[in-house]
């Protein structure tokens, strides 16, 4: 049988089901920003983190779930605290039911976050001891591959080391090395150096799952390993050894991007269509922009050529100046907001373009708390439910599901495009059963967020 070039090819995805479903555990995955759901469907996710809510889902014996901790909004101390309390929690409530977990740090394809401090806290939190560390930044949906240790993003064909991208100048999160040995180095600040950076290299998962196994097997505590792949096919054959190691004893703590949880799980993806969702009686859709990386910006560009659309942009000067509240302000945006979704239109309410940067990665982060801050008030104050809600951006998109619509359990229903899930918000919400997209900043093309509008409104239930 010849073998696929496709990487989203999935052969052994029936197979690797199958034996996660053995294992009687729960696949816990705590997410730095909500877009870890890129690759999953009819899965719940929770937007807190008490060790009840824990229990619900253990007594429930519910499969896999995924945490909302945000933690890339916050400080990395309150990152780290916060880490650490989910394991607790996780601990606690795994305790008190007798359920097997395996928790996941989730985080970014382009390498931003806390890393190695958020791993560590959760996996110390959670009672898990110093475990081997596996590195899977692969996310083959958004073209994220990892080859001879170096990480990288393909666009229209060509690989580009992810050191060379826009997301390495991050003011919060930057880095300088692609080559992920490098990398470990530079994010521990030489506690790890490179040459103790394990490898699992691509012609190491050839060799097949023996190779694959005596490998993983041989990682002692503390050590680093980085997962190269530039396949679903690679990554489910190092799932596979992964499975049986499990079994046995063996434990790990994963530092992985949204690919690892799919093909772990065995969980295939799910196309979902808005065509399913009720109607909303010719209520207009709101779309929110916050995410500034120049993908987002371009999109935005091209949705705001669409028909049915009016543009309400959100001055970030005017709110990060103003001593004051910013009530009057905000109440005249909510009044257009609202005129608009009773009339049948879309509005687009996005944040100025140019970004507004701090001296120092904290003042970045408190600048960028403060607007996403107005535009979940700006959310809490409107009083008629929209007939979609697409929110692009992941802090943005976290921020408004929880404390905008005050969403505690959402579930995923799957993806409108490849990499853009939809969720729906749970009963507790302010909007129940209304379809919610988390479109993340780097995902797609110029026409991708155009393409998400259209299927919401080209077409639309009657």
């Amino acid at each position: 049988m010849t073998e696929s070039n496709n990487p989203l090819d999935r052969p052994y995805e029936k197979e690797i089901r199958k034996l996660f479903y053995e294992q009687q555990l729960t696949l816990v995955i705590v997410d730095d920003d909500p877009t870890g759901t890129q690759t999953a469907h009819d899965v719940p996710v929770l937007g807190h983190w008490t060790e009840q809510a824990f229990l619900d889902e253990f007594m429930n014996k519910t499969p896999l779930f995924f945490v909302l901790a945000n933690t890339r909004s916050l400080t990395q101390r309150e990152a780290t605290a916060r880490a650490r309390e989910i394991g607790q929690n996780l601990r606690k409530a795994a305790e008190h039911t007798g359920r097997r977990f395996l928790v996941i740090s989730r985080s970014d394809s382009t390498l931003r976050g806390y890393y190695p401090s958020e791993v560590e806290a959760l996996s110390h939190g959670a009672g898990a001891g110093n475990l081997p560390t596996l590195l899977i930044p692969a996310f083959f949906e958004g073209g994220r591959i990892t080859e001879d240790n170096v990480h990288y993003i393909v666009e229209k064909g060509e690989k580009i080391p992810v050191s060379e991208t826009v997301f390495a100048q991050d003011k919060s999160f930057g880095y300088s090395n692609a080559d992920l040995t490098k990398w470990v180095e530079e994010k521990t600040g030489g506690r790890i150096p490179q040459e103790a950076v394990k490898s699992l290299s691509i012609s190491d998962i050839e060799q097949g799952e023996k190779a694959i196994f005596d490998r993983l097997d041989a990682l002692g505590e503390d050590d680093v390993m980085v997962i190269n792949n530039t396949t679903y096919r690679q990554l489910e054959k190092t799932c596979l050894a992964l499975h049986r190691l499990i079994k046995k004893g063996k434990g790990f703590n994963f530092r992985t991007a949204a690919s690892f949880v799919s093909a772990f799980s065995g969980m295939g993806p799910l196309a979902w269509h808005p065509q399913n969702r009720p109607s909303f009686s010719g209520l207009g859709g709101l779309i929110i922009v916050g995410s500034y990386v120049k993908k987002s910006t371009s999109q935005l560009e091209q949705l705001l050529k669409k028909q049915g659309i009016k543009a309400i942009p959100v001055a970030v000067e005017k709110i990060i100046a103003a001593v004051i509240s910013n009530e009057a302000y905000l109440q005249e945006l909510v009044k257009n907001i609202e005129t608009c979704l009773t009339s049948g239109i879309h509005p687009v309410v996005y944040t100025s373009r140019n970004l507004i940067s701090g001296d120092s990665p904290e003042e970045s982060l408190a600048i960028g708390e403060k607007v996403t801050g107005f535009l979940v008030n700006l959310v809490k104050n409107i009083n008629i439910q929209p007939a979609f809600f697409i929110a692009k951006g992941g802090i943005t998109s976290n921020d408004i599901a929880v404390k905008g619509l005050h969403m505690k359990k959402g579930m995923v229903l799957g993806q409108i495009i490849a990499g853009v899930p939809v969720w729906e918000m749970g009963e507790e919400t302010r909007f129940p059963g209304m379809p919610y997209v988390v479109y993340p900043g780097n995902v797609g093309d110029a026409e991708s967020l155009a393409r998400v509008y259209d299927l919401f409104t080209a077409n639309p239930t009657k």
